[in-house]
């Protein structure tokens, strides 16, 4: 099954220039470079959500969030790391298993509804993510739920921030336009019984910065 990494966070403001530099010009080449990792995406947010920033890694298994080759780039982080994870606020980083996906393309626009406390979707979540994925504007559904195991802990890149959170599943909506965007988060605004969804959740449009795909 593909795995995803999901992170959310802030930014301090006196740190923004660094943070930005490092993530468009090292860390998302460095990451990507893993073995397992097959891209990378940065969003900023737009509307709602309440982390202004998000970025996932997409890998061949959740387990590649573990391996040998990943936990040593976290025990050995660059100077240009250790400075931008002084940076980081409001941490939310979980490790997912891709459960559920429809569609093949990624939008310019990303909602991004993320269940904090619950996400258990009943055997009708395929259904409804395969419907979605055939409106009109709409690239691609993809679910992702809280992984079994997540990545250590005690790795010195973890252990120079603040704890993260974690969360229990993220859906996103690839939208071609804002203005499908801002239909279907409309939709969202009461998720459908099928999702499972209880507790804290945040739901945002999010606008894509970049990708990186490591050339082949």
């Amino acid at each position: 099954m593909p795995g995803m990494l999901a992170v959310f966070n802030d930014c301090a403001p006196e740190g923004r220039q660094q943070f930005e530099h490092w993530y468009n010009h090292e860390h998302l080449q460095e990451r990507v470079a893993v073995p397992g990792f097959r891209n990378g995406r940065r969003y900023q947010l737009l509307a709602g959500g309440d982390r202004e920033f998000c970025a996932c890694y997409e890998v061949d298994t959740p387990g590649v969030l573990n391996s040998e080759a990943y936990v040593a780039r976290l025990n050995d982080p660059t100077p240009a790391t250790r400075q931008a994870m002084t940076s980081f606020r409001n941490m939310v980083r979980t490790v997912c298993d891709v459960t559920t996906t429809a569609g093949e393309l990624i939008g310019a626009y990303a909602v991004v509804l993320r269940a904090d406390d619950t996400m258990a979707p009943t055997p009708a979540a395929a259904a409804w993510v395969a419907a979605l994925a055939g409106e009109a504007g709409i690239g691609r559904v993809a679910l992702w739920l809280r992984a079994a195991e997540q990545t250590r802990t005690d790795t010195a890149e973890m252990r120079s921030r603040a704890k993260d959170r974690l969360a229990a599943g993220v859906l996103v909506v690839d939208c071609l336009r804002r203005t499908d965007a801002e239909r279907v988060m409309a939709a969202l605004a009461s998720p459908p019984p099928a999702l499972g969804i209880s507790g804290q959740s945040a739901l945002g449009i999010y606008a894509l910065l970049c990708l990186y795909q490591p050339p082949h």
